[in-house]
């Protein structure tokens, strides 16, 4: 029995010992200590919506956009997913709505433009 146990504590010191070396894995991991993340950023907000969109979590998103759109109210594409987010979860006027405000601040989003197209076309409006 202590045989066992002093071989596990061995084995864990020289893993330890190989882990936190300087030429191991994890000592070349690239450092980013001078990256500071601002989570009351527009872009952070958007970053985060656009990860539940990808998740299928639209609610989540919708939040996240609103929140993106309340730091920067001319977030154009903000505008723009938060329509696609809210005709998903069944909210067709309000995505119509978000697409056109989109379209409103920036004419260039030709994805936009198609969703509007077909988002009008539809008859779940």
């Amino acid at each position: 029995m202590k045989k066992s146990i002093v071989l596990w504590l061995t084995l864990i010191l020289i893993l330890s010992l190989v882990v936190f070396s300087k030429n191991s894995f994890a000592a070349k991991m690239p450092v980013k200590a001078h990256v500071i993340v601002n989570i009351h950023s527009a872009k952070f907000q958007y970053n985060k919506a656009m990860g539940a969109m990808k998740g299928g979590y639209y609610y989540t998103a919708v939040q996240h956009f609103q929140k993106a759109i309340l730091i920067k109210p001319h977030f154009a594409l903000a505008w723009a997913h938060m329509g696609v987010a809210l005709y998903k979860l069944g909210f067709p006027s309000l995505g119509i709505v978000s697409l056109k405000k989109a379209l409103k601040y920036n004419p260039n989003i030709k994805w936009a433009k198609i969703k509007l197209k077909k988002y009008l076309a539809s008859p779940r409006r």
